[in-house]
C-alpha cells in the first residue's frame, strides 16, 4: 500500500474516532479543564472535493494559506467533515442536487497535507456529518447538548472558517451561536478563510444579525 494511501486510510478511522468519542461524550472533566480561556479554531469542511474536486467553492485554494497562518495561534484545531457514503441523498445519481463529494475513505474527503502536517495530534479533533444516506446535514453538533458536551467551554474564544459560505459554514455557525448562548463562549468568523460558492452575502447578513465579529 502507498505511504499516501495509508495516511488517507488512517486519517478517516482517526475521524471517525474522534467524532465517535466527542459524540457519545459526557460532561467528564480532562485535562484542558485548567485552562481559564482557549482558543478553538473550527474549520469546517476544508475537504478536497471542496477545494479542486467534484464540488469546488470559489477561492478555496485561496484560504488555505490563510488558514495555515493563523492556525498556530490556536489550542485546539476542529475539523467538520462531510462523510458521506456512496448513495447520500444530496448527491444527483440519488435525486439530490450536488454532484458526489466527500465519500467516506476516499482522497476527495480528505484535508490538504499541509493543514496537518505540522500540527500535534493532541491538538485535533475531527468531526463528521452527513453519515446516514437519507439525510441531508449543512451543519455540524446539531446532535450536541449544551449540557452533555466537552467540546467547549465558558470563556473559550471560537473562530470559524472553512467551506462553503452559504451551506455548512452558515448552518454549522447557527448551531455554535445556539451552543455559545448557553455555554457562554466567545464567537467570531475568520472570512479570510472562508470560500463561498457565490457569494458570502447570506453569511455576512447572518453575523450581522447575531452581532458576530470577524476574526482578523
Amino acid at each position: 500500500m502507498k505511504i499516501r494511501n495509508f495516511f488517507l486510510l488512517v486519517m478517516a478511522v482517526a475521524t471517525i474516532t474522534f467524532a465517535s468519542c466527542v459524540n457519545n461524550q459526557s460532561t467528564n472533566n480532562n485535562s484542558d479543564s485548567t485552562m481559564n480561556t482557549r482558543k478553538i479554531l473550527v474549520t469546517v469542511d476544508l475537504q478536497k472535493d471542496f477545494i479542486n474536486g467534484t464540488l469546488p467553492a470559489k477561492d478555496a485554494e485561496q484560504i488555505i494559506p490563510a488558514i495555515n497562518a493563523i492556525k498556530g495561534r490556536f489550542d485546539k484545531l476542529y475539523f467538520t467533515l462531510d462523510w458521506h457514503p456512496a448513495n447520500h441523498c444530496s448527491f444527483t445519481k440519488e435525486g439530490g442536487i450536488w454532484p458526489v463529494h466527500c465519500v467516506h475513505y476516499t482522497e476527495g474527503a480528505s484535508i490538504p497535507d499541509c493543514i496537518l502536517a505540522d500540527v500535534e495530534d493532541s491538538k485535533l479533533l475531527f468531526y463528521t456529518k452527513g453519515m446516514i444516506p437519507g439525510k441531508e446535514e449543512y451543519g455540524a453538533f446539531t446532535d450536541i447538548s449544551i449540557n452533555d458536551q466537552s467540546m467547549f467551554k465558558p470563556g473559550d474564544d471560537v473562530v470559524v472558517c472553512g467551506i462553503a459560505s452559504e451551506y455548512c459554514v452558515l448552518e454549522t455557525l447557527k448551531e455554535l451561536v445556539r451552543l455559545s448562548k448557553g455555554i457562554g463562549f466567545n464567537l467570531s468568523v475568520f472570512m479570510d478563510g472562508v470560500a463561498c460558492i457565490e457569494s458570502h452575502d447570506v453569511l455576512l447578513e447572518y453575523m450581522k444579525a447575531e452581532g458576530i465579529k470577524e476574526y482578523k
